[in-house]
């Protein structure tokens, strides 16, 4: 029996310090406790001190309902109140106990233990009620048993509900650094009307390329802070070269180039989280080329951050297929060809490859992504069937067949329609 015993123990043991949530946590523990005492039910009740309440969602059967009562009533709030463990032959003869909890359930409690639970402080963090034994009434035997469960239980509780804080303190975190990461490409789209959406157009790009690679979810995501903050440091450039129409002057362009190295200076001073320091070398490395020649660093190949070389292929597309100050759109022909040429030497061969897999709709997608419109089904399911490179063959054709024509046709109706949104 002895041996059967510390079998169900470790079990216990076991079980509850692998759980992770919270709610399944409190069931395993009661269904636990429930089995090794032979009773017909165990609720488990946590103490909130700020509002002086113990509650449960696993407490006298109710499956997920929460129920909630002054820590001063009934037996367990006289357990959690004292720290004392009692055990009960007669509930309704002893005037501690809550007789509203078994009025609001329809349950019948007749003899029980109640036990607090105890964190590795020796503070009460909770309170076991064991209910109905069935093989008469709660002995010290039992009585061990639960403080044995509770130990582990009081530390596993104490542990999930500190993992609970420290989760929602990084979730705020990250809504914090989300607001603070729009609030800065914002700052630049307030400069210039004209690349209005730039910044976030290259992320969604970015973020399919990413895919197209499979690289996993962090990773896409500092992607996607770093695109978003790739131009930053345009807030240093004057605004009579920012917003200059027509050509760039020698001297202009060196000024725009500066951009890269603020931008990088500007990340590597704000330490919001660990992960800024690769957002800072991502973002500084998009005008970086795969054969040496960009700048800021004029890094080569795997030099450059794959992360840069990613947001170098974004950057380029996005500029090209937006109207600039200084130029109109590019056709999408001459625009992809631009793309195709650079492969090994502006841009990486490998995440070439990507982008020019990714499918046509989700390309357009973007494209129209600052100006309200949206695909029509019936032109999403053309486009979805041809990736970005079958585009650029059939681009290619000096001889078209009807299907062909239609996607070419669907396609342009959306880039040039992008084109008016602008008043061109």
């Amino acid at each position: 029996q002895n041996t059967t015993l510390l079998l169900a123990l470790s079990k216990i043991a076991r079980t509850i310090n692998a759980e992770g949530n919270l709610d399944e946590l409190l069931i395993t523990i009661a269904e636990q406790t429930k089995q090794v005492l032979n009773a017909d039910r165990c609720s488990v009740f946590l103490l909130d001190k700020e509002k002086n309440e113990l509650w449960s969602k696993v407490a006298l059967g109710m499956d997920s309902e929460e129920i909630r009562f002054s820590a001063d009533k009934g037996f367990a709030g006289y357990v959690a109140k004292t720290g004392e463990t009692i055990k009960i032959q007669d509930a309704y003869h002893d005037s501690r106990f809550n007789k509203e909890i078994d009025k609001h359930t329809g349950y019948k409690t007749y003899n029980m233990i109640c036990m607090p639970i105890r964190n590795i402080k020796y503070d009460i963090i909770g309170v076991f009620q064991v209910l109905n034994k069935k093989d008469g009434d709660f002995t010290d035997a039992d009585e061990d048993i639960l403080l044995a469960i509770g130990t582990n239980a009081g530390i596993a509780i104490e542990n999930n509900l500190l993992l609970n804080i420290q989760q929602k303190m990084i979730q705020e975190q990250q809504k914090l650094f989300g607001g603070f990461i729009d609030t800065l490409a914002a700052s630049i789209d307030a400069r210039d009307k004209i690349t209005l959406g730039h910044s976030n157009r290259v992320r969604l790009y970015s973020e399919l390329i990413s895919r197209q690679l499979g690289l996993n979810k962090d990773i896409t995501e500092i992607i996607s802070k770093a695109a978003m903050l790739h131009d930053i440091g345009k807030i240093g450039i004057r605004d009579a070269v920012l917003q200059k129409k027509g050509s760039l002057t020698k001297e202009e362009y060196e000024h725009i180039k500066e951009h890269v190295k603020i931008t990088y200076d500007i990340l590597c001073k704000t330490n919001m989280n660990s992960s800024f320091s690769e957002i800072a070398e991502i973002a500084a490395s998009h005008h970086e080329k795969y054969d040496g020649t960009g700048y800021f660093r004029g890094l080569k190949g795997e030099e450059i951050p794959f992360g840069g070389r990613i947001l170098a292929v974004s950057d380029v597309f996005d500029a090209i297929t937006s109207v600039r100050h200084y130029r109109d759109r590019m056709p999408i022909k001459e625009a992809l060809k631009i793309m195709s040429d650079g492969r090994n030497k502006h841009f990486d061969g490998k995440i070439i490859d990507a982008f020019f897999s990714i499918p046509c709709d989700l390309i357009t997608d973007v494209l129209i992504s600052e100006y309200k419109l949206k695909l029509k089904e019936t032109d999403r399911k053309v486009l979805s069937s041809v990736t970005l490179k079958n585009f650029w063959d059939i681009l290619n054709k000096t001889s078209l067949n009807k299907e062909e024509k239609k996607i070419i046709d669907i396609f342009n109706s959306y880039y040039v329609r992008n084109n008016t949104a602008l008043g061109n």
